[in-house]
């Protein structure tokens, strides 16, 4: 079995067709094609299906292209390993995160983590739930912070915690002064801002409004947490979140946050999930283990010791 010969196959395969592969590897369309017909004539198989439209692969292609990406990434946690022999303070994190998490991440935990461990790199994405399922799942990150992840049994949740869904309002609406919890059904008579569907947040609220046989026709659907939670601040309307994710508006005065008479909005979920069976370098353990512990979607507290 010939490495490189898979790689020109995975990176096809990553890239959707054998021109994009060929424009990001820097060699000739040509030259990709002989090197995965020589793998389809090692193996006796087809490893891809020419579709009108780019290729995808065949279920034997799948299965070769999965084996390169673990075995990638099981070297590349194997040199990480090697390295941090030398100290156990080096290496680099790989984080994808959804971006209702940015502003607890940057309320202390990143920050306290890279001023105990400097010589540990970080790279960070923000990506929509399931692209952070997909970067984690196919090794490209190795700890991702989502929203009710959809069930994947290559995900494994290393922490979990209950987050309940709640009403922001701006501090001068009707609602914000009631002792009683609103419904989704009052919702109607609202404006409503949503998240896009691509949102794990989103999806459960989705699920919610199924249940309840409430339909809610928003006045805005927005890709950023930040824009939904200016919003309300800015009294344009109503939206449903974490509360976590508008910390800075309620500390503020700015926002309430109210619970919603629905039980399916207290089951949301926030996961930190990393592949299953992959085996985490120390800079990556160290990261994830500080994340548990000071998020305050996971309940943490500014100012605690890292270790």
């Amino acid at each position: 079995m010939d490495d490189q010969r898979i790689a020109y196959l995975f990176e096809t395969v990553r890239a959707g067709s054998i021109r994009a592969a060929a424009e990001r590897m820097r060699v000739n369309a040509s030259t990709i094609s002989r090197q995965i017909a020589l793998v389809e004539k090692d193996f006796g198989t087809p490893m891809l299906e020419r579709l009108s439209r780019g290729i995808r692969p065949t279920e034997a292609g799948r299965m070769l292209v999965d084996w390169w990406a673990t075995q990638q990434a099981a070297r590349a946690d194997v040199e990480e390993r090697i390295r941090e022999l030398r100290t156990s303070s080096r290496g680099t994190v790989r984080l994808v995160i959804g971006e209702g998490f940015v502003g607890d991440l940057l309320s202390g935990p990143l920050q306290d983590f890279c001023r105990v461990h400097p010589g540990i790199a970080m790279s960070i994405e923000v990506m929509a739930t399931a692209d952070i399922v997909r970067a984690i799942t196919e090794d490209e990150a190795q700890v991702g912070l989502v929203f009710n992840p959809p069930f994947d049994e290559r995900l494994h949740s290393t922490a979990r915690i209950r987050s309940s869904i709640r009403l922001l309002v701006n501090r001068a609406h009707p609602f914000a002064g009631s002792d009683r919890h609103p419904t989704l059904a009052e919702l109607t008579h609202e404006r409503v801002g949503f998240l896009t569907s691509a949102f794990g947040v989103q999806r459960v609220i989705d699920a919610a409004l199924r249940r309840a046989e409430v339909a809610i026709d928003p006045i805005m659907r927005t890709n950023s947490f930040t824009l939904l939670r200016r919003f309300v601040a800015s009294d344009l309307g109503v939206a449903l979140m974490p509360a976590f994710v508008a910390v800075p508006e309620i500390e503020e005065g700015t926002v309430v946050a109210l619970p919603i008479d629905d039980a399916t909005l207290e089951t949301a979920e926030i996961h930190i999930v990393t592949r299953h069976g992959r085996q985490l370098p120390a800079a990556a353990m160290k990261f994830l283990s500080h994340l548990r512990s000071r998020l305050r979607a996971f309940g943490g507290a500014p100012g605690e010791t890292v270790t």
